[in-house]
């Protein structure tokens, strides 16, 4: 089977996706398939050109993914709520040659093409859901490269991790397994369809196995139980700050009596154990089912049992036939039970770090992916994360790049130096602190709107404080943790 056949391989009739305004057959879906793709090869684009998708959660940026499968195309998913300046670094690092644009981000993309040196060309998904669907003759192989999703990580700009079409169908393969998926099945998807957590699960498994995917734009903590009752799905994906906002909503929430789910996958982020036992004590026992993967590592890894034994706080166990291990600094497997860097082999393990050979020598330990997570094994195979040996700042599942505030921060000319954190926050997991020092006085406030100015929503300190010198280590280094202690802990509300 091929990446790209998969509208096409089930009952036409039957629903593929769920949207807001309409519902979308697998007929459908392969039609506006197969629109994309033949309007792709219509403007030139040639096998491994990279198309650019700045979208909303809905079916035609589905099609949009299909459309590139099927003309061996590698699809970039960019997250809408950069800023100008960060969508054209990604445009122009990845080389795109197109733009796909839902109209709610013509603004965004109109404001980020006179950044761009060659302007790609731009394609918006409301004329494509009228083209007409014409034959392509490309036969996708499983080397393709077929994703291209940026990640940040501790070098400050985001690294593109590539992603083929043999990594894509073995990871949902994988996952449609574990979970037991059969036709006829129904999710409910609030998570965005740019990140690998509602790409590869909540959709591209569901329509691998024939079921239905009831997508949602936004997630909304008021109408989220209505909309998940009204949806008929039996099965939700969410992230452990939707847990936190669903918890901070309860009072109008129904009984757990009359939620009637299989389970909520949760991911995206660590669980802390008494945020999901609060969880599971007012919207039903044995609820979550908690995950983990990376965009390196394409889906699902590791995952707590379908069925059988769970473990709060734990990851789960390794998602066969992957392998999962814990090593040392000098890269040899622990004894059970120790600490140390969780590392991952199989077939969903990327391609490489895209124009980045260096980065992706560093991610690769012989065929095992270095996670840059600290994790231990019990006796039962259950894995615990325990830390991060990276530095990124983890806030709602988003990985933001500390150098990357750093960067910003000191242009101010007030800002000497500056280095940035990930702080306690009860709702977001971790919040955004930036600890400066100051060349002449200069308010939290004005610091606080300049990055506003520079940086996407999500990535702007909530917190700034102002210190004589950055504690270092012996040989000049910035200590994080150290700076966690200039913060109060929790961080308020962690609200923007």
């Amino acid at each position: 089977m091929r990446l790209g056949d998969i509208p096409h391989l089930h009952d036409g009739a039957a629903s593929a996706i769920e949207g807001e305004d309409r519902t979308w057959s697998y007929a459908d879906l392969d039609r506006l398939s197969n629109a994309f793709a033949a309007l792709f090869v219509a403007r030139g684009l040639a096998p491994g050109d990279r198309v650019s998708l700045v979208c909303s959660s809905e079916a035609l940026l589905a099609g949009a993914y299909f459309g590139c499968f099927r003309a061996r195309l590698i699809a970039n998913p960019i997250n809408n709520r950069l800023l100008p300046e960060e969508v054209a670094y990604i445009l122009e690092h990845a080389g795109s040659r197109c733009v796909v644009v839902s109209e709610e981000y013509v603004a965004l993309v109109e404001s980020t093409l006179p950044l761009l040196r060659t302007p790609p060309i731009v394609i918006r998904t409301a004329d494509v859901a009228a083209a007409p669907a014409g034959p392509i003759d490309r036969v996708p192989q499983p080397e393709d490269g077929a994703l291209l999703i940026y990640t940040s990580g501790t070098t400050g700009k985001p690294k593109g991790v590539v992603l083929t079409q043999a990594n894509v169908m073995a990871g949902i393969t994988y996952v449609s397994g574990a979970f037991k998926m059969k036709p006829g099945d129904r999710t409910f998807c609030v998570m965005p369809l740019f990140h690998t957590n509602g790409l590869m699960f909540s959709t591209l498994p569901f329509l691998l196995t024939g079921g239905t995917v009831v997508l949602r734009k936004r997630f909304s903590a008021t109408g989220f139980w209505t909309q998940l009752r009204e949806s008929g799905a039996s099965t939700a994906s969410v992230s452990p700050t939707i847990l936190a906002m669903l918890l901070e909503h309860a009072a109008n929430a129904p009984p757990a009596s009359d939620i009637r789910l299989d389970y909520i996958k949760v991911a995206s982020a660590p669980t802390p154990v008494e945020l999901a036992q609060r969880f599971e004590a007012r919207f039903g026992r044995g609820l979550l089912l908690e995950t983990y993967g990376l965009t390196e590592t394409t889906a699902i890894n590791v995952m707590n049992p379908l069925e059988g034994q769970r473990k709060h706080g734990s990851i789960g166990r390794a998602l066969a036939p992957q392998e999962v291990r814990v090593v040392d600094d000098a890269g040899e497997p622990v004894p059970q039970g120790a600490s140390g860097e969780i590392e991952i082999r199989g077939a969903t393990v990327m391609k490489e770090y895209f124009r980045d050979p260096e980065n992706s020598r560093k991610a690769m330990h012989g065929e095992w992916l270095r996670t840059g997570d600290v994790g231990r094994i019990d006796a039962d195979g259950f894995v615990f994360i325990v830390g991060r040996s990276k530095e990124m700042i983890l806030r709602g599942g988003e990985n933001i790049s500390p150098l990357e505030i750093e960067e910003v921060a000191v242009r101010h000319p007030a800002v000497r130096e500056a280095a940035a954190v990930g702080v306690p926050d009860r709702i977001w997991g971790e919040a955004v602190g930036l600890c400066v020092v100051a060349r002449h006085p200069v308010s939290e406030q004005e610091l606080v709107e300049f990055c506003k100015s520079h940086l996407s929503a999500f990535k702007v300190p909530q917190r700034v404080v102002f210190v004589e010198e950055l504690p270092r280590n012996a040989v000049g280094k910035v200590t994080r943790n150290a700076l966690r202690s200039a913060f109060p802990s929790p961080l308020g509300e962690g609200r923007q």
